[in-house]
């Protein structure tokens, strides 16, 4: 399997961000998917996983979700395609999915921001 290529790091992690989020978007149908057989051993391999909807990279003999940015849950029941482990976030919470979407369970949880 060949190494994708990602944007670089530079000095600005902000930007960095943003770029690394404009470069999934339009290359998602290029990313190799994650299968069961995939083997995390070696670090650095972005993957998707088509199960769990995010990317991952593989770190210290495991994939771990890189955080991309999830639309913003309007309700705790969220909607068909939300998954356990996905991260959204505005200007007032952070939300994280604690569950599979099944119509009526309430499976995104919210933390307030606050400056300090």
């Amino acid at each position: 399997m060949a190494a994708p290529v990602l944007p670089p790091i530079g000095d600005d992690i902000k930007a960095w961000g943003q770029n690394l989020t404009t470069y999934l978007q339009r290359q998602l149908s290029r990313f190799y998917h994650k299968t069961t057989d995939d083997n995390p051993s070696e670090d650095g391999v972005v993957l998707w996983d088509t199960s769990k909807k995010y990317a991952v990279i593989s770190s210290s003999g495991a994939f771990r979700q890189l955080a991309t940015k999830q639309a913003t849950p309007a309700s705790s029941v969220g909607s068909t395609g939300d998954v356990i482990g996905m991260i959204a976030w505005d200007t007032n919470y952070i939300y994280i999915c604690t569950a599979s979407y099944d119509g009526s369970t309430a499976i995104w949880k919210r933390v307030g921001l606050s400056t300090w």
